[in-house]
């Protein structure tokens, strides 16, 4: 199945297991810095919402944004400009885990409500497809053939409609 066909034919954990699982082979990139706590910490909520639908999609979404303004949109503001850039590398990473956890918040919000803060919005199946696996495929360590793998174990078991329960572990051992 080509583009975003196969998302069409799985459920909404299996959606953000599919995000979340490829972040979890790319974070050791990023375990060297201060702020990989508060990523590892939102990575871990998601898994807990896929899991046993641990947290709200706002609870979710706050992981990234909010008034306290200690939310992962604004590490960029620490870290990727000026002479103590992280490199591209790090921010490669940094954005797709900002991606898979909106991305897991939306499926939070559209198991809950019709409606989502505008920047999960945004995080639409097709920018999945594009933005976030366009950043996955520059990170260094990522490989393709993880995705492909994913795709075709979810497509066979959780398809759309099916309540079965998604492990993490199950997930990362995969891959």
């Amino acid at each position: 199945m080509h583009g975003m066909e196969w998302v069409k034919n799985v459920n909404g954990d299996a959606r953000a297991a599919y995000a979340l699982t490829l972040m979890e082979k790319v974070m050791s990139t990023i375990e060297i810095y201060e702020w990989y706590p508060m990523v590892r910490e939102a990575i871990n909520m998601c898994w807990e919402w896929v899991e046993e639908k641990k947290h709200s999609g706002d609870e979710l979404y706050e992981t990234v944004d909010n008034e306290d303004e200690d939310g992962l949109i604004y590490i960029e503001g620490l870290s990727f400009i000026g002479d103590n850039a992280y490199g591209p590398q790090a921010e490669y990473v940094w954005s797709c885990a900002v991606d898979a956890v909106l991305y897991t918040a939306r499926q939070a919000y559209e198991s809950e409500q019709d409606y989502y803060p505008q920047p999960v919005e945004i995080v639409t199946d097709e920018y999945i497809d594009e933005e976030f696996m366009g950043k996955m495929k520059k990170i260094e360590r990522f490989q393709e053939k993880w995705a492909e793998r994913l795709k075709q174990y979810l497509l066979e078991n959780y398809p759309a409609g099916s309540e079965k329960k998604i492990k993490r572990e199950e997930m990362i051992d995969l891959i």
